[in-house]
């Protein structure tokens, strides 16, 4: 019989974002494998019913937050750890913070398996934020008996060797992509414009600012503007204005602000060229179901994506923070039809080999029977 796992993760469907949906799509695939799988997470919303069934899953939601910080929150979760401890042989954490050290305390008492799945590194990841909490240290400690780390890139893998964490327990699985969801259905849209999208939280952290002047250098380099259009999918944050931003520098008339939506399979019908100029990821869900769709991705060349995408093979990698490389990078795209489709055409069988979640879900399970001793 194969190992029952309960996946904690702080929020869920219906609020969702990049490490939700990963996970979402990962349960699925075990639970088609043959794995029972539970999903453990906080209720965010009166809606959302306590207990649902989703294609084979069941998702548990609680009235109470899962352990955030060190000290804080954890009896409500612990007992519920403990009281449901028949459900579950194995503690999928994802993301790293203090309710994976709930999820290995309880495993240890209990004689079960705790794994951990880390998001993000460097500044802004998971350990980088759990670090600054007052009790950081001793949490530490209990996370390096977890049985077993999951790196999702190369950056994620030595940053856990930098904080300590056992060589032998890391393991190295990328977040993966439905390839046959994600495949393109129709031609490239033949478009009096060359289009380029942008999906993602409009912050910083996405580099919507260095798309926003890129767009003005290829102005100022002679670019048509009525030859390119860039579309930004995503949420608006207060704090950041880039409507404004884009109307000061003179290229509003060449961008386009859309809501985010989750409906993405026509937003990438209808894209020539993806941009992911973010100043930090993890391994981004966008980036891999473009390039499963066929298409030709400009990315700064920053954890996870580095590992994805083959620079001049797959898509191009650019420094991050630097409008003129993409600037320049956007000029190909534009100039040249022909390596738009042939780096598409790379990119997905890319994802194929090597990203394909069917196999990532397998990756998964072979790790699951092995650390559960159920091989």
């Amino acid at each position: 019989m194969l190992p029952k796992v309960l996946m904690q993760i702080h929020q869920f469907r219906p609020v969702a974002s990049g490490a939700e949906f990963q996970a979402e799509r990962l349960a699925y695939k075990l639970a088609n494998i043959g794995h029972q799988i539970e999903i453990l997470t906080s209720r965010k919303d009166t809606y959302s019913p306590l207990i649902e069934m989703v294609n084979g899953i069941t998702i548990r939601r609680v009235d109470f937050s899962l352990s955030y910080s060190p000290f804080i929150h954890i009896s409500k979760q612990l007992r519920y750890l403990v009281k449901y401890r028949q459900h579950y042989d194995i503690i999928h954490s994802h993301q790293c913070f203090n309710h994976d050290v709930i999820g290995t305390v309880v495993a240890k008492w209990f004689r079960k398996k705790s794994i951990i799945k880390i998001a993000c590194a460097g500044s802004g990841g998971d350990l980088d934020v759990f670090s600054r909490f007052r009790g950081f240290q001793y949490a530490l400690e209990v996370l390096y008996q977890a049985d077993a780390v999951i790196a999702i890139s190369s950056e994620v893998e030595k940053e856990l060797l930098d904080y300590g964490f056992s060589r032998e327990r890391i393991y190295k699985i990328p977040n993966g992509v439905d390839t046959e969801f994600f495949k393109r259905s129709k031609p490239f849209p033949k478009h009096p414009k060359i289009i380029f999208t942008l999906i993602g939280r409009r912050t910083p952290q996405k580099g919507i600012d260095i798309a926003l002047s890129a767009l003005k250098l290829l102005v100022q380099k002679g670019i048509n503007k009525d030859s390119i259009e860039l579309r930004l999918y995503g949420w608006d944050y207060q704090d950041y204005n880039y409507q404004k931003m884009a109307e000061e520098l003179g290229v509003a008339s060449m961008v386009k602000f859309f809501s985010y939506t989750s409906d993405v399979i026509d937003i990438y019908q209808n894209t020539h060229c993806l941009l992911l100029p973010s100043r930090a990821e993890g391994l981004s869900n966008v980036l891999l179901e473009a390039m499963s769709f066929e298409i030709p991705v400009i990315a700064t060349k920053i954890s996870g994506t580095s590992d994805v995408t083959v620079d001049g093979e797959s898509g191009i990698l650019i420094p991050p923070g630097n409008p003129h490389s993409l600037a320049n990078a956007m000029s190909i795209a534009i100039e040249n039809p022909g390596w738009r489709y042939r780096l598409g055409k790379n990119a997905r069988q890319r994802m194929i080999y090597n990203f394909s979640l069917d196999e990532i879900a397998k990756r998964y399970s072979e790790l699951y029977r092995k650390v559960s001793g159920k091989v």
